[in-house]
């Protein structure tokens, strides 16, 4: 009997790591509105289960009550405090949460609209040799497997991001079709960085191989895992995935760990030469 045959499987978050982050978003508009830089990420992390966690489990619809609930979160008055307390205390200034200037006033529809628009854009590193990947693994009889874990919203039906006739619409079906197993958090009802989500995108992945008959499975050290973000890295690693993290403006350094990894020439710089 000969050994067992596991592929390598390369995981991949999508905004931020396939696309340009929506981080860059949030910071153009706090740099714009004169908003502590990483308020609003802060707000968004310290609230789990506020509006930004349901919408990315599909525990809200898209719609009026979702930005009212968002800008609630994002004017939390206890949270700012505590937020400006850790800016003092950085800056080596005196003061406490109690001197905290009034809590910045937040268009929580433009933000995340302008959050979307920019995540539309293909990340100039990443796309190009995510496509060279998906040639590559269409050609390994299985021995590649690519997969997305990313924590989404759903569109309504009526968006153009759902509309394949929309440049936006087309380069999200050429977006999905990289991937041989696609997990969306909106759809799955959990988000990273839950345990939960990574072990169900684990199953997707051994089920899928089982299925194409490509070998014995995944397990979960044959994967590696791309992110942007350390506290999704954190739960991969501890259930034994492999990770790369992706820094924000410098996927070039992460397409050069895939090249390491694949022994495939991933760069577009390179596949000129």
């Amino acid at each position: 009997m000969g050994a067992a045959v596991y592929p390598t499987v390369l995981l991949f978050d999508i905004g931020g790591v396939c696309v340009v982050s929506p981080f860059q978003a949030i910071l153009d508009y706090e740099k714009k509105n004169g908003i502590p830089v990483g308020w609003v990420n802060h707000s968004i992390a310290h609230s789990p289960s506020g509006a930004w966690g349901k919408i990315e489990r599909g525990q809200m619809l898209l719609d009026k009550s979702f930005f009212a609930e968002f800008k609630r979160d994002l004017t939390n008055e206890k949270l700012w405090r505590e937020y400006h307390a850790k800016l003092k205390a950085r800056s080596g200034k005196p003061g406490g949460s109690e001197e905290a200037p009034p809590i910045p006033d937040i268009n929580s529809e433009q933000l995340f609209w302008e959050m979307m628009r920019i995540a539309r854009n293909p990340d100039p590193h990443m796309f190009p040799a995510l496509k060279r990947l998906r040639r590559a693994a269409d050609a390994s009889e299985g021995k590649l497997v690519l997969g997305a874990l990313s924590n989404t919203t759903i569109f309504p039906p009526e968006h153009p991001f759902n509309d394949p006739s929309t440049v936006d619409g087309r380069f999200n079906a050429e977006l999905r079709s990289m991937f041989d197993v696609h997990v969306s958090s909106a759809h799955v009802g959990m988000r990273k960085p839950e345990k939960g989500i990574y072990e169900y995108a684990l199953v997707r992945l051994h089920e899928f191989v089982k299925l194409k008959g490509y070998g014995m499975g995944v397990r979960p050290q044959d994967i590696t895992f791309l992110d942007d973000i350390g506290t999704n890295l954190r739960t991969a690693k501890q259930l034994g995935f492999n990770t790369i993290k992706v820094q924000l403006g410098k996927a070039n350094l992460a397409v050069a760990e895939l090249e390491k990894l694949t022994g495939l020439t991933l760069s577009s710089e390179k596949a000129q030469l």
